[in-house]
């Protein structure tokens, strides 16, 4: 495919863009992406798989532990 014109979209206060599937399989993306800006060129490139997996490996944990959170109220104003 190459290249292509498309419109940048509103999303709330941002912006974004909707890539043809063509031009996301040519460039192997899959559900992340790196976003680079030099001399005024953003380039895209597919994601970093390690760093995928540390942010999910680190939300699982979070997840995990959510039920386990100290807080004030439990430790000061309940009465067991």
């Amino acid at each position: 495919m190459g290249s292509t014109i498309t419109k940048v979209r509103k999303i709330g206060n941002s912006r974004g863009i909707l890539f043809p599937k063509a031009i996301l399989d040519e460039g192997g993306i899959v559900d992340t992406v790196k976003i680079t800006v030099k001399n005024n060129v953003i380039i895209i490139t597919p994601g970093d798989k390690k760093q995928k997996k540390a942010w999910s490996d680190f939300k699982r944990v979070k997840r995990e532990k959510a039920d386990f959170v100290a807080n004030t109220f439990d430790a000061k104003e309940w009465e067991w």
